[in-house]
């Protein structure tokens, strides 16, 4: 993912993160990437609870809880919307829309609400990952592991970027 393929925009007081990717697949294939909790836990981190409208959700490491919320807005394999809730953060939201692209289906997500600046860099990570499960479901270099080696490059990428828009 470059960082084209990633919007940051203030928000209130707050910040809006745009990511906007077309990924090599179908919108079923990537609708099931994106909630199911097996495949979410192959590229992003293990998922409990239910994934649909109205379903609460939960996001372990090493088997604690470090984020969950509530969907509540479900139009598969279109879209979806959930709150995001993280300990010592202010609730945000995550909407998440596929929609059919040249090459494969767009991935339009937008997590609106964002005080950390971690977030722009975080959901680069995510969106490479996810384009790599999908080309390769059976990569084991991906989840929570390829997240820790991932990330701290993608930080250095967005640290000048993040002090121009004034989120460092």
């Amino acid at each position: 993912m470059t960082e084209d393929d990633l919007r940051i925009e203030r928000s209130g007081d707050r910040w809006r993160i745009a990511v906007d990717r077309v990924v090599a697949t179908d919108r079923a294939d990537l609708w099931s990437a994106c909630t199911t909790a097996d495949r979410l836990a192959r590229w992003m981190a293990p998922y409990r609870g239910e994934l649909r409208l109205g379903g609460r959700w939960e996001a372990l490491t090493d088997g604690e809880v470090w984020g969950s919320g509530t969907v509540t807005e479900c139009d598969a394999p279109n879209g979806f919307t959930t709150t995001w809730e993280v300990t010592g953060e202010p609730p945000s939201t995550v909407v998440v829309r596929l929609e059919e692209a040249p090459g494969g289906t767009r991935l339009l997500l937008v997590h609106d609400g964002v005080l950390d600046p971690t977030y722009p860099p975080g959901w680069a990570t995510y969106a490479g990952m996810l384009a790599d499960h999908v080309a390769d479901g059976t990569r084991s270099d991906l989840g929570p592991a390829g997240f820790a080696e991932r990330f701290p490059p993608a930080q250095q990428r967005f640290a000048a970027r993040l002090t121009r828009v004034g989120m460092a």
